[in-house]
């Protein structure tokens, strides 16, 4: 079970770890590249990716685009007609227009009637947008795309480096208002989201771990009066406390972590207290002390080690806490700021439209309710483990010191 449970969490960090280069290279789209020609596309929209764009491979566009069969094809050739025909491409799309007429098509490449001639041709009496892209992949090739061809580095391409037209691929869950894919956005705001989460949940543990135990040690006056702090810290508002705290210092991820973290550790101080209060007079700790340990000693080597399920079970609570607050903190715009993207801010993001594109705010909410769902599933399968007790190893010295006893009875 112990395997089991380990191999579960390490697939889930994988996962997170993994899932924003798996999705730039699954989609070609970077996370920050912006197509705002086509904003609020919907799921499925098909676009050129100019981050890690693939090509078709075929290079019979070559003489085409070498009208001056010049045999190199210069970085630029075809920069001045892509953005011709984008913003005619784009004022449809503005206009919710069912398809573009060919007239608008040959206006925008009137300049260049070779290429309007092949678009117009795919086109003829007008097609939809997702058309009119795929048939003018051949003027998408940018200058950075050119450059990825031109293996000699003479700053031309020739006929036998070129790779063929930009292949389209799909927005798996369409795009934003500044026309970035949706669905890499949403792998990058995950492991964003989760990575605050577990290190703001970590911190908290330490934090609470520490002070609970120095609590328990100390006991008496000074005991009682660390845990009132405690007491007066826990009754007042969570979110009026981070809010806070965040108002002090400015919203940035990091301050967001170390806000969650300095109000998370409070339920952990509580328990260790009461943990380490009951263990410091367990008979192993009573025959530590008799070996001359310290009370660092007796707390670090077995309070905290005994002690370590509870804490264990406590701390994992933190984890799926501490990425709602990230998520609700980050939508009031308190959290992670833009361009990075959070879980919590792409559902702030979304919020606005979502009667015209819900899918911008059901993809992140889903998200972040499958990934809290899954970290206390794991978390609960750890806590249904029947756990052993540790044991303090037996030295040669309490051996020695049980047989004198023995011996002098």
């Amino acid at each position: 079970m112990r395997r089991g449970v380990a191999i579960a969490l390490a697939s889930v960090a994988a996962g997170v770890a993994i899932a924003p280069p798996a999705a730039v290279r699954l989609t070609g789209y970077a996370p920050d590249e912006q197509h705002t020609a086509f904003a609020f596309a919907p799921p499925g929209f098909r676009d050129v990716p100019l981050h890690a764009p693939a090509f078709d491979g075929d290079a019979a566009a070559f003489d085409m685009l070498d009208v001056e069969r010049t045999g190199r094809l210069a970085p630029d050739a075809t920069a001045g007609a892509s953005r011709a025909l984008l913003l005619a491409l784009s004022d449809a799309w503005q206009a919710r227009a069912e398809r573009v007429p060919e007239s608008a098509i040959r206006s925008a490449l009137a300049p260049w009637p070779a290429w309007a001639d092949r678009v117009a041709e795919a086109c003829a009496g007008g097609c939809g947008v997702e058309k009119a892209i795929s048939a003018s992949r051949f003027l998408r090739l940018t200058p950075s795309m050119m450059a990825s061809m031109d293996r000699d580095g003479d700053g031309a391409v020739a006929r036998d480096e070129f790779l063929g037209a930009p292949l389209a691929s799909p927005h798996l869950l369409g795009s934003d208002g500044l026309g970035r894919d949706a669905f890499v956005r949403l792998a990058e705001g995950l492991r964003l989201s989760v990575v605050v989460g577990v290190l703001a949940a970590a911190s908290a543990a330490l934090i609470g771990v520490a002070y609970g135990a120095a609590a328990g040690a100390s006991g008496g006056f000074a005991g009682a009066a660390m845990m009132r702090v405690v007491d007066v810290l826990y009754g007042l508002p969570y979110v009026f406390l981070v809010i806070l705290l965040i108002s002090l210092v400015g919203p940035s991820t990091l301050n967001l972590l170390i806000a969650i973290a300095c109000v998370q550790w409070l339920g952990m101080a509580r328990t260790v207290r009461g943990l380490t209060a009951s263990l410091l007079t367990a008979p192993y700790v009573e025959a530590a002390r008799v070996q001359g340990a310290g009370t660092a000693r007796v707390i670090a080597a077995h309070v905290v080690p005994n002690a370590r399920r509870p804490i264990l079970a406590w701390a994992g609570l933190l984890v799926p806490a501490s990425i709602k607050e990230e998520a609700f903190l980050s939508f009031l715009g308190l959290g992670v700021q833009a361009p990075a993207a959070s879980l919590g801010t792409l559902i702030a993001d979304g919020a606005p439209r979502i009667a015209e594109h819900p899918w911008l705010v059901a993809a992140p909410a889903a998200a972040l309710f499958g990934v809290v769902l899954l970290v206390n599933v794991v978390l609960e399968t750890v806590a249904a483990r029947p756990g052993r007790e540790r044991k303090p190893r037996k030295t040669a010295s309490r051996e020695r010191a049980g047989t004198a006893s023995v011996g002098d009875g």
